[in-house]
């Protein structure tokens, strides 16, 4: 048991350290745009003309639903069997884990393309600070991973 736990451990640590950069680079983003924006003042968007309406409604509704499905996506992830063993378990919570980061980035992405394209700064950050919100709400946590080991689990 005690070598189950120093691998649940290490695992834990690993998609604590994957999750951590993930929201750093996140982070980037807001040096990104701050970057362009100085540089190319006063920042207008690649796409000079370009009419951000529909764009902007469609991302903001993709990035809405990115957020909701990311609960579904976990729930489909943590699934298991009766005979997986602590080895399996940890690398579905370390698959998970990652997943999870890579769909709560995506509203921070979204927003970078549409400041790319339009120059709208306020959906940038607004998208960025849902993405950042998403991460911090399901960034690994060693005593979720604990209870989720110890519970029965549903499949055959």
């Amino acid at each position: 048991m005690g070598r189950d736990s120093v691998g649940f451990e290490t695992a834990y640590r690993i998609a604590a350290t994957i999750c951590g950069a993930m929201a750093a680079s996140t982070v980037l983003y807001a040096l990104v745009v701050a970057v362009i924006s100085v540089s190319q003042a006063p920042f207008e968007g690649f796409a000079p003309g370009f009419q951000p309406s529909i764009l902007r409604v469609t991302l903001w509704t993709l990035a809405i639903v990115d957020a909701g499905l990311i609960g579904l996506a976990r729930r489909s992830l943590l699934a298991r069997s009766r005979s997986e063993g602590a080895a399996g378990q940890a690398r579905r919570l370390i698959t998970t884990a990652v997943v999870t980061a890579a769909l709560a980035e995506a509203p921070a992405i979204l927003g970078l393309v549409l400041f790319m394209l339009s120059g709208l700064h306020g959906d940038f950050y607004a998208l960025l600070a849902l993405s950042l919100a998403l991460q911090a709400v399901y960034f690994p946590r060693l005593g979720g991973w604990r209870e989720w080991a110890v519970e029965p689990a549903s499949g055959c």
